[in-house]
């Protein structure tokens, strides 16, 4: 008397395609040249007051850890430098 379980298929659940507003619409320039400067800037700061506190620092765990984050902040303050030079270049060729 073994009984037979019945096995059902599940639905294929079909998701509706969401279109976003933004998505064929590209930033401007100018937009693009401000979010730049303004990331250079905040992650400049960010890196002065790292490497400041990286050399007032006495603890071994200080010096590493400030150490590390001053590096990591340079290279990302130099990313977005070198982000403006490029949009501060197209942006005058135009």
């Amino acid at each position: 008397m073994a009984r037979e379980r019945k096995v059902k298929k599940r639905s294929s659940v079909k998701r509706a395609s969401v279109k976003r507003a933004s998505a064929g619409k590209s930033s401007s320039l100018s937009t693009r040249f401000s979010v730049a400067r303004k990331n250079f800037f905040l992650f400049l700061v960010l890196f002065i007051f790292s490497f400041t506190l990286y050399n007032f620092s006495t603890s071994e765990l200080f010096l590493t850890f400030f150490g590390i984050l001053s590096v990591i902040l340079a290279f990302l303050a130099l990313a977005f430098l070198i982000a403006f030079v490029v949009l501060f270049i197209s942006n005058k060729k135009k």
